[in-house]
């Protein structure tokens, strides 16, 4: 609809951040979040040459310029000043490093049980990941060998969220690999690259202007209408006064759960004849249930079932950025009526359009939508202040997150998670993840907004509404 042509940045030009890099530029430069922070781990069985390693990480960088990317300190005016004018010269500047190998490390976990060892190099990997990263001098990228034993390491890697998103790192782990095995960079057989994220950032500013920034405002103005750019929730503890917020720190709670082989399948197929998508099923199961839990406190009808979550929208749909490492990626805000009470196979047909529609209008990064529509929540995610932040509910869903496995030469690499205590600004976040056989379900609370018991109330309701409809059958 909007079709932005990809135009070439100038390299020996000043370079600009996207309008994405420069919220968190302009609001939380100086503030560490956990949530800022990306990381996964590769657990490498067979012999690791960590040499070889350290000269793949440094080719992975040459491919992918993003990975080198710094943000120098100058000085700045009132936020937002700078974006007055939608042309290429707005927006801080960026620079490009060198590849350099100062993010490289290698230590040993200090156990030669595997289960232990695993555990301690995983903890080793999310301790590196504490340690604030300097936006204006870098490196942005941190690789952490760990050696649990001879034929048995974790690889982990904790790089900064404003130079990559979540599909980035499974592009990063396979390319690493990839150059790791291959004689030589050159012969790495790693699909071509045609745009780097600094032409994706340069080109969006070029877009979005005039005619085509109007369009794509007025779509979510009329979406964001009462509601805000970072819609609140609406939820707390039954006993909690409405508005409080409580004067212990925050603290993370997390509930799992998973749909099995056979409930899967059940699943799936429901999907496939309802002609609906898993997400749309997940997402309008989420939306039920905060619909549920605000009746339950004694909001009306029409304000219970005025549900705004805010999800991520992978931001990919160009070919040319599918094997580009960068913050593509951009929240966004997902609104459904539900307030007349539709029975659910209506509400996940509600959610598909809703999904639909922020698809098309994807192009309009939700950082130049708050500044435009909603000034006052500019950067409020990045913010030092935690009163600050709105309370929201964020949601994730992510297919086949975790089945990229890489096998060559006597070596089998499989990502893993890196466990941390990242929680979640807006109180409650739930994560869906498609590992193929079995679908895992994960809540993340504050602690201090929300007890145990509100959570796992919580994710039964959710799960009992995806349950239902897997077991439903169209007429």
């Amino acid at each position: 609809m909007y079709a932005m042509k990809l135009v070439e940045a100038d390299r020996g030009a000043e370079l600009r951040a996207s309008f994405t890099q420069e919220e968190r530029l302009a609001t939380g430069r100086n503030v560490h979040l956990q949530n800022n922070v990306l990381t996964f781990g590769c657990r490498v069985e067979g012999p690791l040459d960590t040499e070889r390693l350290r000269q793949a990480y440094l080719a992975l960088q040459a491919r992918h310029e993003s990975l080198r990317l710094i943000f120098p300190q100058h000085r700045a005016g009132p936020v937002g000043a700078a974006l007055s004018d939608h042309g290429d010269g707005s927006g801080p500047r960026v620079s490009v490093r060198a590849p350099d190998d100062s993010g490289f490390h290698v230590v040993d976990a200090g156990s030669v049980d595997p289960a232990t060892g695993l555990h301690r190099a995983q903890a080793l990997v999310a301790e590196v990941a504490g340690a604030p990263f300097d936006l204006a001098a870098g490196p942005m990228v941190r690789l952490v060998c760990v050696r649990i034993s001879s034929g048995l390491h974790l690889v982990g890697c904790v790089v900064d969220h404003i130079i990559v998103d979540g599909e980035s790192c499974r592009i990063m782990a396979e390319d690493l690999f990839r150059l790791y095995a291959a004689d030589a960079a050159d012969t790495a057989r790693l699909p071509a690259l045609t745009t780097q994220f600094l032409d994706f950032a340069h080109s969006e500013r070029l877009h979005l202007r005039g005619r085509t920034l109007d369009r794509l405002l007025a779509y979510w103005r009329r979406k964001l209408d009462g509601v805000g750019a970072i819609p609140p929730s609406h939820l707390r503890a039954p006993d909690a006064a409405a508005g409080a917020r409580p004067a212990t720190g925050a603290r993370l709670l997390v509930r799992r759960t998973a749909i099995e082989p056979s409930s899967c399948d059940r699943l799936r197929q429901a999907v496939r004849q309802r002609r609906a998508t898993s997400t749309a099923v997940f997402a309008a199961a989420l939306k039920e249930t905060v619909r549920r839990h605000r009746l339950a406190l004694g909001l009306p009808p029409d304000r219970a079932g005025d549900v705004a979550i805010m999800s991520s929208i992978s931001n990919r749909h160009r070919r040319e950025v599918q094997h580009s490492v960068g913050y593509f990626a951009t929240p966004c805000v997902l609104r459904t009526d539900l307030s007349d009470a539709p029975p659910f196979t209506e509400l996940v047909r509600r959610e598909t359009g809703t999904l639909l529609g922020a698809l098309r209008h994807q192009e309009l990064p939700h950082a130049l939508m708050t500044r435009e529509l909603d000034p006052a929540r500019y950067g409020a995610r990045h913010g030092g202040d935690p009163g600050a932040v709105p309370e929201y509910v964020n949601f994730d869903v992510s297919e086949a997150g975790g089945a990229w496995s890489f096998t060559r030469e006597g070596l089998r690499v499989t990502m893993v998670r890196i466990p941390r205590n990242e929680v979640p600004r807006g109180g409650v976040r739930l994560l869906v993840r498609d590992e193929r056989e079995r679908i895992l379900v994960e809540l993340r609370t504050d602690a201090s907004l929300f007890e145990p018991q509100w959570a796992d109330t919580f994710l039964a309701d959710y799960m009992a509404l995806v349950e239902s409809f897997a077991q439903q059958t169209p007429q």
